[in-house]
């Protein structure tokens, strides 16, 4: 069987001179194999899988809200001493507002805002953006260079998104992908309660003490 999940504190360096700890949900299930280091919060019903990587060690704080669920090989990290997303007046690194899919192998790189029920799909890369709410961003598309995407929004598969006028024109989500979030959101919802009561392969944070 695999390791326990690795939830540490950061070293500190010059972008991030206090030391934190992760705060984690005790209704948070976490993969073996994955890492979280720094001032992250774990939200309840998150479910984070396995041998992902979400460091808060160059630039801080991180906050995944309720019912995501960052599946496998997921790295989270932040452009050093960066925290440009302000929240209700707060900065953050990466914010997911909650109830977000961050499937297997994506990038979720700050500063970065992504609101509630939207679809980051395999291979997907993010870095620098704001991203709004129920949008379909598809396996292997880029998003980056401090684009502002509106709700609703559907990127293509492969699709480069780097210019404002581009995230402007975005399309709408279609019909037929309109449900294919909170499908994924249900799914890893049970999956990641399942896995907890019957398998030694993911933990509530408490288990690992």
């Amino acid at each position: 069987m695999s390791g326990y999940p690795i939830v540490y504190q950061n070293p500190p360096v010059e972008e991030v001179t206090s030391i934190s700890y992760p705060t984690i949900s005790p209704k948070a299930v976490i993969g073996t194999d994955s890492m979280i280091i720094g001032n992250i919060t774990i939200s309840d019903d998150v479910f984070v899988g396995f041998k992902n990587l979400l460091r808060a060690d160059s630039g801080y704080p991180y906050y995944v809200g309720p019912y995501t669920n960052i599946q496998d090989n997921v790295l989270m990290h932040v452009h050093p001493g960066r925290e440009h997303v302000k929240i209700n007046g707060n900065k953050w690194g990466v914010y997911l507002e909650g109830e977000i899919s961050v499937l297997h192998h994506a990038c979720v790189h700050g500063p970065l805002f992504i609101g509630r029920n939207t679809f980051v799909g395999q291979h997907g890369n993010i870095y620098d953006a704001v991203i709004g709410r129920d949008c379909v961003i598809m396996h292997g598309a880029t998003i980056t260079n401090g684009v502002n995407i509106g709700d609703n929004r559907f990127v293509a598969p492969g699709q480069s998104v780097w210019k404002q006028e581009d995230a402007d024109n975005l399309p709408t989500v279609p019909e037929k992908f309109r449900n294919l979030n909170q499908n994924i959101v249900d799914h890893y919802y049970r999956l990641g309660k399942s896995y907890y009561k019957n398998t030694p392969l993911a933990y509530a944070y408490q288990s690992q003490m």
